[in-house]
């Protein structure tokens, strides 16, 4: 009877003024002499049992091998949509070499997945890669050399565009659909499997594979996979959910400096309420089976509760799904900081600026210029305007969407998400702008200045913001993503305020 009576008073002082349900629950499952080790496996007990360093812990395991377990499970479904092509194991130079050379030929091919193969004594880490009714599987440590060199010797003509997205899913879902009513003809991949299974090979397996090699493939792969495009001036390519941002685009950045990208963000709020409403086993409107939930609400780099001491503490009061879906916006966020602030030495070496098409959601709420920008820096259309018709398709479009989409509700716990979000000082709070981002405007720019007053999370005066709009009188720079013929001239400079309306 003593046994049984230690989980109600530990219960009883963690909780202090749960509800006598609660307390009652407890009770009755120590009366039984049930162990304590089954409610400890309930992140509700955990939080209430577990120091918030342990919880924390305890929740980067959990979130690790639900990565492991989407990449092994995803790998299965995708071959299994293949079964009848006979497979095909290549592991010398020449054989690679011939096939991506026959493929880039021919056409008619397709990357399908980056997994472990179970089946060797090795566990190579592998590609598989669909042509002319054959799977072929190749070890990414042979494939990484060759794909570089059949990359540097073809001449790119098209750009890509990088789309990733902090707002929950809803800044790619614009974006595609918006295209698609505008531009039949640009093409979107969308999401690839592919990129998420190598991403959690880079953050999770770090020492499979050298980081050069995993860089070498994931350029290749993607030159591969576009190069079917060729012909298409602008090729567009969403990443897989805030939760890569980390680790995919700084390596994206190296090996694509002057590639188009954009970065569409929300407050983190709303950008958890529309996660937490996701269905939990959809999928990208393409046929991979990959988890589009897993994404945006589980966190893949696990080193911000590290960099942030108190964010594990103030974690602690927030539910798993909440807590891991604020993890992911917050390291999204703060790797576009992160990678801004990188440009002052990027200038001194004279190497490319990060310079992203930074777009708040609230702006495209609120004007109809935000999308219209949008548009024209995808399209590499900035000195142009767009013709009349595809601006209203484009506002069409975007309204339909919002109305649909933009569905996120209030949520009880959203004091706690802001105070996790305040732990990490440089990340602006729900209605404050990220830095750089682009200001609705018929001569918009990439880049925007701002008096630093105060902490991060406070925004200049009214007046203070129109004695800072000045004109940046810097010599131009032509860019590699203008495919228009355009020649860059001085822009307007916009502070960094909430649109005036």
């Amino acid at each position: 009877q003593k046994k049984n009576i230690i989980p109600v008073i530990l219960f009883k002082t963690t909780m202090g003024n749960s509800s006598l349900s609660e307390w009652t629950a407890v009770a009755a499952f120590a009366a039984i002499g049930l162990s304590t080790i089954p409610l400890l496996q309930s992140d509700y007990f955990s939080r209430s049992f577990l120091s918030s360093p342990s919880l924390q812990q305890r929740r980067l395991e959990s979130y690790e091998y639900q990565w492991e377990k989407q990449s092994k499970e995803s790998v299965k479904k995708i071959l299994g949509l293949w079964k009848g092509f006979e497979l095909k194991l290549l592991r010398e130079d020449v054989a690679i070499l011939k096939l991506f050379h026959k493929c880039m030929k021919e056409g008619n091919y397709q990357v399908l997945a980056i997994g472990i193969d179970s089946t060797s004594k090795t566990l190579d880490v592998c590609v598989w890669i669909s042509f002319s009714e054959t799977i072929y599987q190749i070890p990414l440590q042979q494939m990484a050399p060759i794909i570089s060199i059949v990359i540097e010797s073809v001449v790119f003509t098209n750009t890509l565009c990088f789309v990733a997205d902090a707002s929950g899913g809803l800044g790619l879902t614009i974006v595609k659909e918006v295209l698609k009513t505008c531009q039949e003809s640009v093409p979107v991949i969308s999401e690839p499997a592919w990129i998420s299974q190598l991403a959690i090979f880079m953050e999770q397996k770090p020492n499979l594979l050298s980081t050069s090699v995993y860089k070498q493939c994931l350029m290749g792969l993607i030159r591969l996979q576009t190069y079917q495009y060729r012909r298409d001036p602008t090729i567009i390519l969403t990443l897989p959910g805030q939760a890569t941002f980390a680790t995919l685009e700084p390596a994206l950045f190296d090996s694509f400096p002057h590639e188009r990208r954009v970065f569409i963000y929300d407050g983190c709020c709303n950008t958890v309420s529309r996660v937490m409403m996701m269905p939990r086993h959809e999928s990208p409107p393409s046929a991979t089976p990959f988890s589009k939930k897993i994404g945006y609400s589980t966190p893949l780099f696990s080193s911000l509760s590290k960099e942030v001491s108190k964010l594990p503490e103030v974690m602690q009061t927030l539910p798993l799904e909440a807590a891991a879906a604020t993890e992911c916006w917050m390291t999204a966020v703060s790797t576009y900081l992160e990678m801004k602030d990188r440009d002052t030495e990027r200038r001194k070496l004279k190497q490319p600026e990060y310079l992203p098409f930074c777009c708040k959601l609230d702006n495209l709420r609120t004007t109809d210029l935000a999308i219209q920008n949008l548009v024209q820096f995808i399209m590499g259309a900035r000195s142009r305007a767009l013709p009349l018709e595809v601006v209203q398709k484009a506002t069409s479009t975007l309204r339909t969407i919002l109305e649909k989409r933009d569905n996120s509700h209030k949520m009880q716990f959203e004091k706690e998400i802001q105070e996790a979000v305040f732990c990490h000082k440089r990340i602006l709070l729900e209605n404050k702008t990220l830095v750089d981002t682009v200001y609705p405007s018929k001569d918009w720019s990439l880049k925007s200045t701002r008096k630093v007053l105060g902490c991060a999370c406070c925004d200049p005066e009214e007046e203070e913001e129109e004695e800072e709009e000045e004109v940046v009188n810097e010599k131009a720079v032509k860019k590699k993503y203008a495919r228009d013929g355009e020649n860059p001239r001085p822009w307007l400079v916009a502070s960094l305020s909430v649109p005036r309306k």
